[in-house]
């Protein structure tokens, strides 16, 4: 079995080889990919857009891609309120591979599955999760949703309010659909925020994995899709 740091950048090889389209870096709202808060872990610097065609996973209102767990009032992060206005501000900035769990293929320092999104406000049980794409509603669990496409794209959203949900089981999806109510459902009271993942089937050589995939250029790309299309408002 391969090492996990040259298995990183076989795969990180691979997203850059893929014929899609590349983040554009001139907005100053959005950090690069890979560029993790500072003594967080060490991200991918892909500027893939793996899902082109992907929609920004809340329906509207601005939103801000910022670590719920380095962030202020996370475990992690500075002492304060998770509501802090620092915590709802540009730059957006990339927590695909935090350190918080290990052994996912792509991550050198760590793990964090997917992407912590915060909406408009600081409101739980207000702001909805959308579907990404069209698909199969294939799993409700205790604290997340799971979304299959019909290319087998597994999109995975967490800490909704899973007692009040526009979804059941089974039931087919469009996308831009709702889904859920974003809010802070855990085990332990977290900030209010959505976690975003995606887990797809990456084949690398003669071997094939099914893995979690870095999102936050596709959902920078999705995000600027979005607001051109509705504007950007905070409610």
């Amino acid at each position: 079995m391969m090492k996990m740091t040259v298995l990183n950048g076989v795969l990180a090889g691979v997203l850059g080889a893929l014929a899609l389209p590349a983040l554009a870096g001139n907005d100053d709202r959005f950090l690069p990919p890979g560029a993790l808060l500072p003594g967080s872990g060490s991200g991918v610097a892909s500027t893939a857009v793996l899902y082109p065609d992907m929609r920004f996973p809340i329906e509207k209102g601005a939103a801000y891609a910022s670590s719920h767990f380095y962030g202020v009032g996370g475990q992690r992060g500075k002492a304060g309120d998770s509501c802090d206005d620092s915590n709802y501000a540009y730059p957006w900035r990339d927590n695909f591979c935090e350190l918080r769990k290990d052994n996912l293929p792509f991550c050198l320092s760590g793990g964090h599955q997917g992407q912590d999104l915060r909406p408009a406000t600081c409101r739980a049980n207000f702001h909805w999760a959308v579907a990404a794409d069209d698909g199969v509603i294939v799993q409700i669990a205790r604290f997340s949703v799971t979304l299959q496409t019909a290319a087998g794209t597994l999109y995975r959203y967490v800490h909704l309010n899973t007692s009040d949900l526009a979804v059941r089981e089974l039931q087919p999806v469009a996308r831009g659909a709702r889904i859920g109510r974003i809010s802070n459902n855990w085990i332990d009271k977290l900030p209010i925020h959505l976690h975003f993942d995606v887990k797809d089937t990456i084949k690398v050589g003669q071997q094939t994995l099914v893995t979690f995939v870095p999102p936050y250029a596709s959902l920078v790309e999705s995000y600027i899709q979005r607001n051109k299309i509705q504007g950007e408002q905070h409610e």
